[in-house]
């Protein structure tokens, strides 16, 4: 009776233990969301009969690059289950990803239909939904429906208003965030509201922390990015999102010894993982030594194969970039972004994908399209310009003129007014001359005439209609003429009389030879004929007034006012510094 007594005890200390240390949903959850994956997918894997808990093992692998294991664990699942609402949630996220639209839209109208209660929808499944969408709609080209996303969101908030389940609402609420920062980009209003809104209702929820502090980011506002992300590993010390991006930032601001600090952070709070020695491989990178980086990099692809992160692609891309072999760094580069959550990428990345597919022949289209989404993630206009102006290089550089003067315009569109100057549309109009794309280089110099009443600006615009417009067709080229002509003599400066009388030959060779117009002829070889001082010039000059004042339109005489002598150059002298000479 003893013995049994003792058995019993034993066996009842041993079942309180296994209790003790049996780990819930929640718990995997809050690794998941901590950064600790793989602790995370140990703790889904040991309740795999639970449809909750396969739903957040598909994300677990999900987040781990392990798409394969995501649908093997989900169609495992559904076999048994085919109905169950956690499992349709996370059917639409994956087909979200194979770039399914509406077939994702059906498994989430099927998953709420299966969650719908007595008293309507349930807030976990309507946040399951909201944030498969806001979390995938960037990834792969704005897929699914964002605005779908809020209002399924803003349900699951209205529905959690009383509830004590103060991590749910948290959750709800920042993936809610998220939706309108992608359902309004440029504006993070309502996103930083709901943000500030889940703090409150969980203070321990430093994902929401996390994702105001990448508000301020984007605003290269990085004292309060820094006093975010704080108040993140505050909440939760053991957050390592929150930590990778304080790495990142000392990192960029040079902070090598704060950045090692970091670092030491972040793999004492880790899971055992090959991907740890990345900070190994960045501070190699950061130092300079180039081929050990790229040496432990490629070790951690090794070990890591599909798991490997995605920042170790990048730093591989960048050690190749900056010991001068950038076509070596293509196919890092192109893995980099085929993992990379979209939302994670840094303008600074698309400058990475352009100064590798400028070093790759047959690559020009690609450059132009990384610029272009480098504008659209950076809002600030200092890196907009930037970008801006090394796209513009490039272009330069490699002799696409045309392609040079379009991104010159677009730092003209992205610059505030106070800002702009005549260079600007200077600098633009002469890279389109040199494409001999006349009507865009006009559109410049025109710019420079209406606005600034710059000398080159009326000289130049006569110049590049005289080439698109040499017939005045358009009834652009004489008005260009007129126009210089009446500037140029109230105009002070050195070349004013020869501007005059350059175009007055050029518009009497038109009406004379062009138009039939014997009038304006005789007036504009008038006016070349008092803006020279070459006596013999004049001399000729002069008798062809005579010639084509006695005789019909368009007799033999045409084209006698073309042969007068022209000296001036084609085109204007810029400065050492590339900039318009100044008017005199």
């Amino acid at each position: 009776m003893i013995n049994k007594k003792i058995g019993l005890l034993a066996l009842t200390a041993v079942l309180g233990a296994a209790a003790a240390n049996a780990q819930s949903i929640q718990d995997g959850v809050k690794e998941l969301y901590s950064g600790k994956v793989l602790g995370a997918k140990a703790i889904f894997e040991k309740q795999g009969d639970k449809p909750e808990a396969t739903y957040w093992l598909v994300r677990t692998d999900i987040d781990n690059q392990d798409k394969a294991g995501a649908q093997q664990a989900l169609d495992k699942a559904l076999a048994a289950k085919p109905n169950d609402a956690w499992l349709l949630a996370a059917k639409g996220q994956l087909q979200l990803i194979d770039g399914k639209a509406d077939e994702a839209k059906q498994s989430f109208e099927a998953a709420l239909t299966a969650s719908k209660g007595r008293k309507g929808n349930d807030p976990e499944i309507l946040n399951a939904v909201g944030a498969a969408i806001a979390k995938e709609y960037n990834n792969i080209d704005k897929i699914g429906d964002i605005n779908y996303a809020v209002q399924k969101l803003e349900e699951a908030k209205a529905e959690t208003e009383k509830t004590k389940n103060n991590w749910l609402r948290a959750d709800i609420l920042t993936n809610l965030g998220d939706a309108y920062r992608k359902a309004k980009p440029g504006d993070g209003t309502l996103a930083f509201g709901a943000y500030s809104d889940a703090v409150t209702a969980e203070p321990s929820f430093a994902k929401a922390y996390l994702r105001n502090a990448m508000i301020f980011k984007s605003q290269k506002n990085y004292e309060v990015f820094q006093q975010n992300l704080d108040k993140a590993v505050a909440a939760n010390p053991g957050y390592l999102p929150a930590y990778e991006e304080l790495y990142l930032y000392k990192l960029g601001t040079r902070d090598n010894e704060g950045a090692k600090a970091i670092a030491d952070k972040i793999i004492a709070n880790s899971d055992p993982n090959p991907n740890n020695d990345y900070y190994k491989a960045s501070t190699l990178y950061i130092n300079k030594e180039y081929d050990q980086a790229i040496a432990v990099a490629n070790g951690i692809i090794q070990k890591a194969g599909e798991q490997t992160k995605p920042n170790v692609y990048k730093v591989l891309a960048w050690s190749y970039v900056d010991k001068g072999d950038a076509k070596s760094a293509l196919p890092f580069v192109e893995k980099y972004f085929e993992k990379v959550d979209k939302e994670d990428l840094d303008p600074l990345d698309y400058n990475l994908k352009a100064t590798v597919y400028a070093a790759t022949p047959g690559k020009e289209d690609q450059v132009m399209q990384a610029y272009e989404d480098g504008l659209k993630a950076d809002t600030t206009v200092a890196g907009r310009v930037k970008m801006l102006q090394e796209a513009a290089k490039f272009f330069g550089d490699k002799k696409q003129f045309g392609l040079q003067g379009d991104m010159l315009n677009k730092i003209a569109e992205v610059k505030p007014e106070a800002s702009l100057s005549v260079n600007d549309f200077w600098l633009a109009g002469n890279a389109y001359l040199q494409a001999k794309d006349y009507e865009k280089a006009w559109k410049d110099f025109d710019v420079m005439r209406t606005k600034y009443k710059h000398p080159y600006g009326y000289l130049m615009t006569f110049r590049s209609s005289s080439n698109f417009d040499s017939t005045n067709a358009k009834n652009i080229m004489v008005p260009d003429g007129e126009k210089l002509i009446e500037f140029s003599k109230t105009d002070t400066s050195a070349g004013a009389k020869s501007n005059l009388f350059t175009t007055a030959t050029t518009l009497a060779t038109y009406f004379v030879n062009v138009a039939g117009d014997k009038e304006n002829g005789v007036k504009y070889l008038t006016i070349a004929r008092d803006n020279t001082d070459d006596q013999g010039v004049k001399q000729q000059l002069q008798g062809y007034i005579d010639a084509v004042g006695k005789t019909p339109a368009k007799s033999q005489t045409g084209g006698t006012a073309a042969e007068a002598k022209d000296t001036t150059s084609t085109a204007p002298k810029k400065d050492s510094s590339g900039t318009a000479p100044q008017k005199q």
